[in-house]
């Protein structure tokens, strides 16, 4: 009987290691998906002020300037993106590892117990 009570603790314990995987996928995808939809409106402001630009300039001077100052806005804001993405997939990593790190420790446990269930049962 007892074997049985591990094995249903084991069941337990696998659902809710999946639903924490599941959880920390759906973080993620919404951080990264809040910085796409963040990114996707900035390429959008830019394209509006680059055609701007193009329209209000008063000579080949000032639309140069205008063109360079939003491409380092642009390449700076890209930058940005680019560090924040890394920093939440680093963190994202780390919360894997642990879940993982976690998940086998848990599963020794178990087979220790189911073991020595098995050892007391055979006696």
């Amino acid at each position: 009987m007892q074997v049985i009570e591990i094995i249903e603790k084991s069941n337990e314990t696998v659902l809710e290691a999946a639903r924490k995987f599941a959880e920390l996928n759906m973080r993620t995808f919404d951080k990264m998906f809040q910085q796409q939809a963040e990114m996707a409106a900035f390429y959008m402001d830019a394209s509006v002020r680059g055609m701007e630009m193009l329209t209000k300039a008063k000579g080949y001077q000032d639309l140069m300037a205008g063109q360079t100052a939003l491409a380092r806005e642009l390449g700076e804001r890209n930058m940005a993106a680019a560090r924040a993405g890394m920093t939440d997939v680093h963190a994202t990593s780390t919360e894997y590892g642990n879940l993982f790190q976690e998940g086998i420790k848990l599963a020794q446990e178990q087979v220790a117990q189911v073991s020595s269930a098995a050892m007391k049962a055979a006696a």
